[in-house]
């Protein structure tokens, strides 16, 4: 690293502007919503706008702190992130404006493939490669890890959703068929290259921005506790409402918080090893087709209860995970910011 790293009295100020523009977007948005709607917020098409706003927030703080990892390789790609995520919203929030693939809309997979291309693109390049690494937009190194904590994670929630399902702990909505769930989990996959923006979207705000200031003032240890816990109350406005954990929301909330340090111990070590913020995206990917595909298999009154099996098996990764001497590392300490 021979960029210049700011001192702690920048971090510090970077970290509130991007806290308070991220928290202030997206509890604005769905406190209104709330007000709109009530507990329909959860369904209702608002809701596709708030996983956009922490990488939105970062950009804007990276361009108005003027980041070292801002290099013309990453301005060209989070522009085209930036278009992608717009045409997916503006698909999203009213109509298809060139029709539809099946159920995707044409301009949709259109631009957010080709975005998604492009950086596939760079990342051929030695010299875009490296011009993309400072704000983890390279794919990093590591490409067994792309396999391995994909696998490993994604092996980990199915069996704590069979745990669940098998001993009782749930009272599925619908009974367990190997063939539709496992079809399920690989159309939601399937659509990755075209949903990729939202993934993003979060990730990039959390994992890259938000982790190396925290990293940089707090270390690794406390750091990755931290962003977890911050990741968890963003979600709070709609986990009061019942997202996730409907008829629990003081105990669901405080669940979800422990959820949130869990799986980020384990998105932020990815992160780290591959140091690139695309096996975060793929997580994420992961999680949220587990769940979507998931859900109706421990869907019932005690689903408090019934996630515990995911949580403790995920916290078991999670703290073997701590033992590395990753977290301890110079990308921790020393990240361009």
């Amino acid at each position: 690293m021979t960029d210049k790293l700011p001192d702690r009295s920048q971090i510090k100020k970077e970290l509130v502007v991007f806290l308070f523009l991220t928290f202030a977007a997206t509890y604005l948005l769905e406190l209104i919503g709330i007000g709109l709607y009530g507990s329909g917020i959860l369904v209702n098409k608002l809701m596709l706008i708030p996983m956009y706003i922490p990488a939105i927030c970062a950009i804007l703080c990276m361009i108005y702190f003027a980041s070292a990892a801002l290099t013309k390789e990453a301005k060209i790609f989070l522009s085209a992130f930036l278009v992608a995520s717009a045409v997916s919203l503006i698909e999203g929030l009213y109509q298809p404006l060139l029709g539809t693939i099946g159920p995707l809309p044409l301009c949709t997979v259109v631009v957010s493939v080709g975005a998604f291309l492009l950086v596939v693109i760079q990342n051929t390049k030695k010299p875009w490669r490296e011009s993309l690494e400072p704000a983890r937009l390279s794919f990093g190194r590591n490409y067994r890890q792309y396999l391995f904590l994909s696998v490993i994670f994604g092996a980990l929630f199915i069996l704590g959703l069979m745990i669940s399902y098998y001993t009782g702990l749930s009272l599925p909505v619908q009974e367990y068929n190997p063939g539709v769930f496992f079809t399920f989990i690989g159309l939601y996959l399937a659509t990755f290259f075209v949903a990729w923006p939202k993934y993003f979207g979060e990730e990039y705000g959390w994992r890259f921005y938000l982790q190396d200031r925290m990293f940089a003032l707090f270390g690794g240890y406390k750091g990755v506790v931290l962003v977890g816990l911050i990741w968890g109350l963003w979600h709070m406005p709609l986990m009061l409402m019942g997202l996730n954990f409907p008829g629990n929301p003081v105990a669901g909330n405080l669940v979800y918080l422990v959820y949130t340090v869990v799986i980020g111990i384990i998105f932020s070590y990815s992160v780290l090893k591959t140091k690139s913020i695309w096996i975060a995206v793929l997580l994420h990917a992961i999680t949220d087709s587990l769940v979507s595909t998931g859900y109706p298999y421990i869907a019932n009154g005690q689903v408090l209860v019934a996630f515990l099996p995911v949580l403790v098996l995920l916290g078991i990764l999670a703290a073997v995970l701590l033992r590395s001497k990753i977290w301890t590392g110079e990308d921790t300490a020393s990240p361009v910011l």
